[in-house]
C-alpha cells in the first residue's frame, strides 16, 4: 500500500509538470491516449520495448502513435481501441518494466503532443536509391581501406580526396591540378553492379571520402554544374542518416539513406535540388503512411542515434559550359550576369542603405573592438595599418606612431570617421582599393566581407586583402556567423517563424528577423532608421531599411583565404563571429 500511495504521488506532481511544460491534462477516465511518466527518449525507451509489452497481453495489438520527443524521460501512446488501452493500463502501471528496478507509472491524458511533420512532396525525379548494394564483407573492407591519420579536417568532419580535390568553397575541381592517387581499384564492384541495374553512367574519375561523426553534418548545396557529369553517385557506410533534399519551389523531402545503399543522383535530383545532411547526433524515425488515399512520408518525433558514417561520393569530371535545361541553380546559365547582378544587389542593399543610417549607424559604435585592440597591441611604430571597411573609424587607434589609413565607400560613414580620428581616410571599395600593393603590416577587415553576395567576390576581398600586405603582414578578418547560438545576439523570448521573402535586383531573398537564429545563409537583415535631430536619436523609427549579409558556416571563412597568399594562423569564434588572423607567405 505504501509503494501504491508513493506512485499516486508521483503522478500527480507529473500531471503538474505535464500541464505547465506543455498545456497537456492527465484524466482519471480511461481514454485513447496514456503518458508513460517516467520512461521516454532519455531513459532508453524505445518503441520495440512497446511492442514487446503489448505482445504480452494481445496478439494483435495496434497503437496508432508512439511519441517519444527527445530529451524527455516520459512517452506517449495512442491506442485504436478503449478496451486495449485499459488493459495495457490495468496491466503495467506500477510494475516494473523490462531490465529496470524502478515501477512504471502511467496516466490517461486528454491529449498528445503532435510534433509530427508530413511530407508531401515525392523524392526528387532521377533520385535512385539501391538498399543493400554491397555486403557487410565489402562494406567492412572499404572501410578499412582508408586511413584517416594526419588527413584534412572540414567543418569538423574529415575528409579524403582522390583524382582531384573537391573545393568546398565553390563546389568544383580546378582540373589543372589533377592529384596522385586515384580511385582505389577496390571501388570497382561498383561500376559492375551498377551495370547489373541498368543506370546509364560514366566511370568516375574523382571521389570524396567523407568521415562523419555523430553530430556532424554538410550544408545543403548542388554540386556545381559545369564541373562534373550528369551522374553523382554516393555510397553510405557504417551507419544510416537521413538526407535533407530541398528544391527552389518550397519542396522538402527527407530520404533515409541506410549503411550499405547507393544513391545516384541524376536529372532533376542531380540539377534542381540542394541536398544536405542536418549537424546533430540523432536522425528522427520517418514512417510512410496511407493518408487521403495516397502514400506520404511522416516525420515522427522519434529519433534514431546516428553512429559514424562513411560516405563516398563519385562524380565524372568535364569542361566546358553545362547544357542541362535546369536554370535555376545552374552556373553556366548564371556566370555571364552574376557578377552585374551581385553589384547592383550590393548598391541596393550595402552602399544605399549604409549612406542613409550613416549617422544612426555611428551612433550605436563607440568603441574599438577588444580582439581588434589585442591584434595590433603588439605592432611597432612605424607600421602601416589599413582598415579596409573603417565605417565610423571606431577601430582606428589613438596612437600616433602608426600610419593608418581608413578605407570606407560611404561617404557619409567617411564623413564620421573623419571627425573623430586622426586617419587618412580615404573612399574606396575593398575589391579595388586605390592603395600599393605590398606595404601594410596589418590590415583588418571586420565586418565587411559577408556584404560581397557571391563566392567569386568573397574570394576577390581576401585577395585584396592579401595584395595589400606586405610579406609576414598579418590581417584580422571577421564575419557574421550562420550560428548565433552562442552570442547575446538571440532574444530567447522571440519565435523563430517562418521568414519573409523580397524580391530584389531580380533575387528572390528571405528577410531575416532580428535577434533570432538565422535560417539561411543569404538574407536581408533589417535595419529600423531612427533619425538624429539636435544630437540625439528620435525614439520611435521612421523606416525600415534592408542590408544583405551572408552568413557563414563554421571554416567557410578560413576556406575563402585557402590558396589565397596568406596562411590561417588562428581562426575562431567571438560574439556571434567567425574571425581569422592569416599571415601574407
Amino acid at each position: 500500500m505504501d509503494e501504491l500511495r508513493k506512485i499516486e504521488r508521483k503522478k500527480k506532481r507529473f500531471a503538474v509538470r505535464l500541464k505547465n511544460s506543455k498545456k497537456i491534462i492527465c484524466t482519471d477516465i480511461p481514454g485513447l491516449n496514456i503518458v508513460l511518466c517516467n520512461v521516454g527518449q532519455a531513459t532508453g525507451f524505445k518503441k520495440n520495448d512497446l511492442l514487446l509489452m503489448l505482445e504480452k497481453i494481445t496478439p494483435t495489438p495496434i497503437v496508432l502513435k508512439f511519441i517519444a520527443e527527445k530529451g524527455d524521460s516520459h512517452c506517449f501512446i495512442v491506442f485504436s481501441r478503449i478496451e486495449e488501452a485499459k488493459i495495457f493500463y490495468d496491466t503495467y502501471d506500477g510494475t516494473l518494466s523490462g531490465n529496470s528496478d524502478v515501477p512504471l507509472y502511467m496516466c490517461f491524458v486528454e491529449s498528445v503532443p503532435n510534433n509530427e511533420i508530413i511530407c508531401s512532396s515525392s523524392n526528387p525525379e532521377g533520385l535512385t536509391l539501391i538498399e543493400e548494394f554491397i555486403t557487410e564483407d565489402e562494406e567492412k573492407q572499404l572501410y578499412e581501406l582508408f586511413d584517416w591519420i594526419d588527413e584534412s579536417n572540414l567543418k569538423n568532419r574529415q575528409v579524403k580526396h582522390y583524382g582531384y580535390e573537391f573545393r568546398y568553397g565553390s563546389n568544383d575541381v580546378d582540373l589543372n591540378q589533377p592529384l596522385d592517387e586515384k580511385i582505389p581499384q577496390e571501388c570497382e564492384i561498383i561500376w559492375k553492379r551498377l551495370e547489373d541495374y541498368g543506370i546509364n553512367f560514366s566511370i568516375p574519375d574523382q571521389l570524396t571520402v567523407n568521415k562523419y561523426s555523430p553530430g556532424q553534418g554538410i550544408p545543403s548545396h548542388v554540386d556545381k554544374h559545369s564541373p562534373f557529369g550528369d551522374t553523382i553517385l554516393s555510397l553510405s557506410l557504417n551507419s544510416s542518416v537521413v538526407m535533407d533534399w530541398k528544391h527552389h519551389s518550397k519542396a522538402y523531402v527527407p530520404v533515409v539513406v541506410p549503411s550499405r545503399s547507393l544513391l545516384v543522383m541524376q536529372a532533376e535530383a542531380r540539377y534542381d535540388w540542394q541536398h544536405g545532411i542536418q549537424p546533430r547526433t540523432w536522425d528522427p524515425i520517418i514512417e510512410v503512411r496511407k493518408i487521403d488515399n495516397g502514400l506520404v512520408k511522416v516525420i515522427t518525433s522519434e529519433t534514431k542515434a546516428r553512429g559514424t558514417r562513411i560516405s563516398l561520393t563519385f562524380r565524372k569530371t568535364r569542361q566546358g559550359r553545362c547544357n542541362c535545361c535546369y536554370e535555376t541553380l545552374c552556373d553556366s546559365r548564371a556566370t555571364a550576369d552574376l557578377d552585374e547582378v551581385a553589384s547592383h544587389l550590393e548598391d541596393l542593399h550595402v552602399h544605399q542603405v549604409y549612406e542613409q543610417i550613416a549617422g544612426h549607424f555611428s551612433s550605436t559604435r563607440h568603441k574599438p573592438w577588444p580582439k581588434v585592440v589585442e591584434f595590433l597591441q603588439d605592432i611597432p611604430p612605424g607600421s602601416i595599418v589599413l582598415d579596409l571597411g573603417a565605417g565610423n573609424g571606431k577601430n582606428i587607434l589613438n596612437r600616433n606612431d602608426l600610419l593608418q589609413i581608413a578605407c570606407e565607400y560611404s561617404a557619409g560613414l567617411l564623413s564620421e570617421c573623419r571627425a573623430v580620428t586622426r586617419a587618412c581616410c580615404v573612399r574606396a571599395d575593398v575589391l579595388h582599393a586605390p592603395l600599393c600593393d605590398g606595404r601594410a603590416d596589418a590590415v583588418l577587415c571586420v565586418a565587411v566581407i559577408h556584404h560581397f553576395s557571391t563566392y567569386a567576390r568573397r574570394r576577390q576581398a581576401i585577395a585584396s586583402i592579401a595584395r595589400l600586405l606586405r610579406p609576414g603582414g598579418r590581417a584580422l578578418v571577421t564575419v557574421w556567423a550562420k550560428d548565433q547560438s552562442k552570442s547575446n545576439y538571440l532574444c530567447k523570448d522571440k519565435e523563430n517563424t517562418e521568414s519573409d521573402t523580397y524580391k530584389t535586383a531580380g533575387i528572390q531573398l528571405p528577410v531575416h528577423q532580428n535577434r533570432t537564429q538565422f535560417k539561411h545563409n543569404d538574407v536581408l537583415v533589417p535595419w529600423k532608421l531612427r533619425k538624429i535631430k539636435e544630437n540625439k536619436l528620435e525614439n520611435e523609427s521612421s523606416q525600415t531599411l534592408l542590408r544583405y549579409y551572408h552568413v557563414f558556416e563554421e571554416h567557410e571563412l578560413e576556406e575563402l583565404c585557402r590558396n589565397q597568399g596568406v596562411v590561417v594562423e588562428k581562426s575562431f569564434y567571438e560574439e556571434g563571429n567567425w574571425c581569422v588572423i592569416c599571415q601574407k607567405i
